[in-house]
């Protein structure tokens, strides 16, 4: 059902009022969020939100499981002498078979953060949630959805309270410190969490983008591999599947899929040493089920070397789990609406090169993690562009200015070197930055 249909009862002179230019949406289709975006941006020419940014967060609730999601500019530069308006979505779970969007034109004005009109986690304060839910999306409900909406709050302070009751102590201090970091990760999102997405799924998106561009919905598989060979050349065998008839519409490029995930992500905070700014940055951490000690995981031949692995990790400085392979450490730059990666670096990949030379378990398992980095940055850059920034890395010159920072020719080959060319960044000088720095264009 989508909500074009109002509350029973509410006269469209009422729903004009309450609504405030917004366009409700219940369950909607892609299609109805086309038709609402379009309505909304009619006549306007600037801070339009694309797309396929606001299918991004609607896919966030539908397909990645959250409960919120928000896309559009939230935040305005202290230094602007006007106020900017700009489209913004608004998506959130409302049951277990209830979605709500609200699109519509926000104005923040300089120096301040635009907020989303829900931005409580229900699991943490479920009846603020609740109440600001309701608030947004009461037009549209019935009295039934409404009930549901209360029941589902009160499960969940039910089973909130309850876990507090059986947290110890010192469980309550972690809990605690856990709390802040989500608080910390959820404002650096942007009310957009990150995904991750292969190397390929992320270049057929792009690709996708510029296709729609240029006017066109087919590309020919003899065109593809003229005008993107390294993607063509290095996916071959999974794009084959797409090209079946030699050619290949936009959407099912953009709507590609790997049947299984090499890697995941998870995600946590950084504030030591080592960084660019001195800003809490959040920390992609790339993941790989293949690390696991669990029983029956892996090959019980390498079962020494993960195990290994794992005490590694557990007495780790570094922010890793047992099954991170790598993490990227990336701060949001605001000012020049950048995700600026800071640190590329995988303890993992060098214990196992350290090892690979007397054993060939080692060797075979570096080698299976070499594209780690590939993927972590992509998937940093698919998120980038969801909040409508760039992505951009160090340069030699500029890593050089961090203090502590361990300089290694090798480790700058493999990683930063690599994926400044692999993804086609260029060098630029920006505000605030000790050097120049790289960036997509």
């Amino acid at each position: 059902m989508s909500a074009s249909i109002a509350r029973p009862g509410l006269a469209p002179s009422a729903l004009a009022v309450f609504a405030e230019g917004q366009e409700i949406l219940l369950n909607p289709s892609e299609a109805d969020i086309g038709k609402a975006l379009t309505k909304v941006q009619r006549r306007c020419r600037k801070n339009l939100l694309q797309f396929e940014v606001a299918l991004g967060a609607y896919h966030q609730v539908t397909v990645v499981g959250d409960d919120l999601a928000h896309a559009g500019v939230q935040d305005c530069p202290k230094g602007f002498d006007f106020p900017i308006t700009s489209t913004v979505i608004q998506v959130a779970r409302l049951t277990g078979d209830l979605v709500a969007c609200a699109i519509g034109r926000k104005q923040v004005y300089p120096g301040e953060k635009g907020l989303a009109p829900v931005w409580t986690d229900p699991h943490e304060e479920p009846r603020k949630w609740m109440n600001q839910v309701i608030t947004t999306f009461w037009t549209h409900l019935t009295d039934q959805q409404i009930a549901a909406i209360q029941e589902r709050a009160v499960t969940m302070a039910m089973t909130l309270a309850a876990q507090r009751e059986l947290q110890t102590e010192h469980e309550y201090g972690s809990g605690r410190m856990g709390f802040k970091r989500s608080l910390q990760l959820k404002a650096l999102f942007k009310s957009v969490k990150p995904v991750y997405v292969s190397e390929l799924e992320h270049a057929l998106k792009q690709i996708s983008t510029a296709l729609r561009a240029q006017g066109q919905k087919l590309v020919e598989w003899r065109t593809f591999q003229q005008k993107w060979p390294s993607i063509a050349t290095r996916y071959k065998r999974d794009l084959l599947g797409i090209f079946k008839k030699k050619s290949a519409a936009a959407h099912e490029l953009e709507a590609f899929r790997l049947g299984s995930k090499k890697y995941s992500i998870s995600f946590t905070t950084w504030t030591g040493i080592q960084t660019v700014f001195s800003a809490t940055q959040i920390v992609f951490q790339i993941n790989s089920p293949s690390l696991s000690t669990a029983t029956g995981v892996g090959h019980p031949s390498t079962f020494l070397l993960r195990r290994a692995l794992k005490q590694l990790a557990e007495g780790s400085v570094h922010p890793v789990t047992p099954e991170t392979v790598g993490w990227l450490r990336v701060h949001v730059d605001d000012l020049n609406r950048i995700c600026f990666v800071d640190e590329v670096q995988s303890d993992v990949v060098e214990h196992l090169l350290s090892l690979s030379a007397k054993d060939g378990h080692a060797a075979a398992m570096a080698k299976d993690f070499a594209d780690w980095q590939v993927h972590g940055f992509g998937t940093v850059q698919h998120w980038a562009h969801c909040i409508g920034y760039r992505i951009a890395i160090h340069s030699q010159l500029s890593a050089s200015h961090i203090e502590d920072k361990t300089a290694s020719e090798r480790k700058w080959n493999v990683y930063y070197g690599a994926l400044i060319k692999r993804f086609g960044l260029v060098r630029a000088g920006l505000p605030g930055y000790p050097a120049e720095i790289f960036i997509e264009p």
